[in-house]
C-alpha cells in the first residue's frame, strides 16, 4: 500500500514517489509482491488538469512493466481541485488493464458519472481475497472528510450489494480500500476529516452482519501510521490501518516523520480463515537509491521495519 504522494509539480515529491515505486519494484522476487494499492490523493492540477496525473500515472506503470499491477483511488484532494473528472480520465485505461489482468478475477466497476459525480467505486477478487474499493470522498466544497454518498447508484448502496454478494470462501476475506479511513475519534477537530458518529453508526450497523468477513480498511488522508480497530457491542468489525505518505509531513499526534513510507501486507490463504501480516517501512532517501541501484549496498539492509502498534 502507497498513499499520498501528492504529486502536484513539486519535483522533490515526484523523486519520493519514485523512490516507494521503486522500493517495491526491487522488492518484488524477495517479497512476492503481487499487487500495489495507491490509497488516494495521487496528483492533480497542471495543463488541462490531466498533466500531475499524468506524471503520477507514468511513475505507476513502472509497476505494471514488471507484473504487479496497481489499483489507483481516488483522494479528496483531486476533487477538491476539480480534477476528479481528470482522474477519470487518466486512469481508465488502467482499470481496463486490471478488469483482465492475471489473477484478478469478477472485476465490478460502477458507471460514471453519476448525480454528475466521478465515484470510482470497483472490487475484484484475487486469490480468494476480495477487494471492495469504494469512494467515500465528499464531493462539497472545502468539505476533506468522508461522506457516504447514500443514494440510488451512489456509494454507499454500491457498497452494501458488493460485500453482501461478494464470494466468502474463508473468514476475512474481505479487506475495504478507501482514501479517508472508515473509523473515528470522538473529536469534533479530528473527525471532520474522518466519518461523523451518525455515518460511523450507519457504517457500523451493515458491516456488523458481515464481522467475520471483513479484515481490514485500507487508507490515507490523515498522513501518518494509524492503527485503530473498529467495534459494536464489544465486536471488533474490522481494523483500519492507515498509511503514511511518501514524503514528508508532520500532522496530528506525529512528533517525526517516518520519511518514504511502504506499507507491505504478507497474506496466507492457506487456512479456513486467511491471515495478514501488515507493517510499514521507510525506504531510503532518492540520492541513496541512484547509489543502491548502482550496486553499492543492499535496499533491504537499509530499510528500516516496524510492526504497528494497535491504538485504541
Amino acid at each position: 500500500v502507497i498513499a499520498d504522494p501528492h504529486i502536484d509539480g513539486d519535483a522533490d515529491r515526484d523523486a519520493q514517489f519514485r523512490t516507494a515505486v521503486a522500493a517495491v519494484i526491487n522488492a518484488k522476487s524477495s517479497r512476492k509482491t503481487e499487487l500495489v494499492f495507491v490509497v488516494g490523493d495521487i496528483g492533480w492540477g497542471g495543463s488541462g488538469k490531466t498533466e500531475h496525473l499524468n506524471t503520477a500515472k507514468a511513475i505507476l506503470d513502472d509497476l505494471n512493466a514488471v507484473g504487479i499491477p496497481y489499483v489507483p483511488i481516488i483522494g479528496d484532494n483531486e476533487v477538491q481541485t476539480g480534477c476528479d473528472e481528470a482522474f477519470n480520465t487518466v486512469f481508465t485505461p488502467q482499470y481496463t488493464y486490471l478488469s483482465t489482468a492475471a489473477g484478478i478475477e469478477n472485476w465490478q466497476k460502477a458507471s460514471v458519472p453519476v448525480s454528475g459525480m466521478y465515484l470510482q467505486n470497483f472490487s475484484f477478487d484475487y486469490k480468494q481475497c476480495h477487494f471492495t474499493c469504494a469512494d467515500f470522498v465528499s464531493r462539497a466544497s472545502g468539505d476533506e472528510g468522508g461522506e457516504l454518498h447514500d443514494f440510488e447508484d451512489g456509494s454507499w448502496p454500491w457498497f452494501k450489494d458488493d460485500i453482501a454478494n461478494a464470494p466468502k470462501l474463508k473468514g476475512e476475506s474481505i479487506n475495504v480500500m478507501t482514501h479517508i479511513g472508515m473509523f473515528n475519534t470522538g473529536f469534533e477537530f479530528a473527525d471532520k476529516y474522518l466519518f461523523s458518529d451518525e455515518e460511523m453508526t450507519t457504517i457500523k450497523d451493515f458491516v456488523y452482519s458481515h464481522r467475520g468477513d471483513i479484515d481490514s480498511n485500507y487508507a490515507g488522508h490523515i498522513h501518518q501510521n494509524w492503527t485503530q480497530g473498529v467495534y459494536k457491542w464489544f465486536s471488533l468489525l474490522y481494523t483500519a490501518r492507515v498509511t503514511d505518505e511518501t514524503w514528508y509531513d508532520i500532522r496530528g499526534l506525529e512528533t517525526n516523520d517516518p520519511g518514504i513510507t511502504v506499507r507491505w501486507v504478507e497474506v496466507d490463504n492457506s487456512g479456513s480463515t486467511i491471515t495478514y501480516l501488515t507493517y510499514t517501512e521507510a525506504v531510503p532517501e532518492p540520492s541513496t537509491v541512484a547509489l543502491l541501484l548502482s550496486g553499492i549496498g543492499c535496499l533491504a539492509a537499509l530499510a528500516v521495519r516496524r510492526k504497528l502498534k494497535c491504538r485504541a
